[in-house]
């Protein structure tokens, strides 16, 4: 049935795994291409017929998606996989609505104009609380690699994507702005050491639901950990808006910024289907350039009002030379090393995001300047984003030294 949902959603799961291995699908690649290829003909004409038929619309993009794949990957014809790539994602921009620029310029702004030097009332928050390890970045610049690091420490857990501090903002933010009106520093002092203590609670209270799934789900592979860890990851990328209210209740835990090359994660972010919701839009240069701007600019902010508050993490640096950044990264938390965490990529986990099935296969270079492959049709993306296409940044962990390259003669 050509109109069978069922059907068409397995062209994007079935171009991930012949990526990776073609010989585990019957047929291998010449099948699924061969029907794809019988089947595009018709959903186009559909198409043009019902312009606002979404169904018809997503099995396009899926289907340009997965021939996408195969030229990237199999043929390595780089200009029929880009020519599918655009032709996909254009069938899914026509369903979005328009996007919203001046609401992102609006959001930077909002953040700037209020967090600024001398915000932070002295002997706020929880100071002598370490146990959130944030990890905020750009999609697609690696902070799955740098979480499973971390969570391959025994004392420390992933509670993945779902931020308990970001699902917490809005009572947060609230909560804050009442305690402010009063004009009582004890006050905001009191709510601010409340809402912290809240999210921490929350927080174990997740890693317990995890434990016992864990448990009562799985009789081998899993690691379960019998006593409380010392340290949770909360990851939610686009927290680096907010790193004004994570400062201010936890004024020295650590907030990992993972940072990767400019136009390998415009193209990383560019090409991934996303859930539905703000990343849509990065399948456009325009909307991906403004999120990518709006972005650097909020984290050149950081750095500035608050110096050193934010720990970069270079992810050419984690696929260069994990084992220097892995004990660097373990340091930073203040736990003692483990020669385990080297083992990361041989551990299952409970928790999975879109890009675990990569990280299983441990540390892989062949994503570092991928993008080049596709850099003439690249550059009107290269030219909005401007001088930004370079970043200068170094990894900031205290006790990571970059190995010594000797230039060969």
């Amino acid at each position: 049935n050509q109109e069978d949902p069922v059907f068409t959603d397995t062209f994007t799961g079935l171009a991930k795994i012949l990526s990776a291995k073609e010989d585990v699908v019957e047929g291998g690649w010449e099948k699924v291409v061969t029907r794809i290829e019988q089947l595009m003909p018709s959903m186009e004409e559909k198409r043009k017929g019902a312009p606002s038929n979404k169904h018809i619309a997503d099995t396009l993009t899926r289907m340009h998606n997965a021939l996408f794949t195969y030229h990237d990957t199999s043929t390595k014809d780089a200009a029929k996989a880009w020519n599918h790539l655009k032709s996909g994602f254009a069938h899914k921009m026509a369903m979005l609505e328009p996007w919203n620029a001046p609401l992102e310029k609006k959001k930077v702004a909002m953040v700037k104009n209020i967090f600024k030097q001398g915000f932070w009332p002295d002997g706020v928050g929880l100071i002598e609380d370490k146990t959130p390890i944030f990890i905020i970045g750009f999609p697609r610049s690696g902070s799955t690699l740098l979480e499973r690091v971390l969570d391959s420490h025994s004392q420390v857990v992933g509670t993945g994507e779902d931020s308990v501090f970001n699902g917490r903002l809005d009572q947060i933010r609230n909560q804050i702005v009442k305690a402010s009106m009063t004009g009582s520093v004890d006050m905001i002092r009191s709510v601010v050491d409340h809402e912290a203590k809240e999210v921490l609670e929350e927080t174990r209270v997740r890693w317990e639901s995890i434990e016992k799934t864990k448990k009562k789900t799985s009789t081998t592979g899993f690691t379960t950990i019998d006593e409380k860890p010392q340290r949770f990851t909360d990851k939610m990328l686009t927290n680096y808006f907010n790193i004004g209210f994570i400062h201010m209740l936890f004024p020295n835990a650590l907030i990992l910024h993972v940072a990767r090359n400019p136009m390998d994660v415009l193209f990383s972010s560019y090409k991934h289907e996303f859930p539905a919701g703000t990343l849509d839009y990065t399948s456009e240069f325009g909307p991906l350039s403004d999120l990518y701007l709006s972005y650097r600019e909020i984290i050149e902010h950081w750095d500035a009002v608050l110096p050193g508050r934010v720990t970069h993490v270079r992810y050419e640096d984690m696929v260069n030379d994990m084992p220097g950044m892995a004990k660097a990264i373990i340091a930073s938390t203040g736990l003692e090393w483990e020669e385990d965490v080297l083992d990361f990529h041989k551990k299952k986990h409970a928790v999975n995001t879109h890009s675990t099935t990569q990280v299983r296969k441990g540390v892989y270079k062949t994503a570092v300047e991928a993008w080049k492959r596709y850099e003439e049709p690249l550059q009107p993306l290269m030219k909005l984003v401007g001088d930004k296409v370079d970043w200068d940044l170094k990894t900031s962990l205290p006790s990571y030294t970059p190995p010594v390259t000797v230039d060969a003669k």
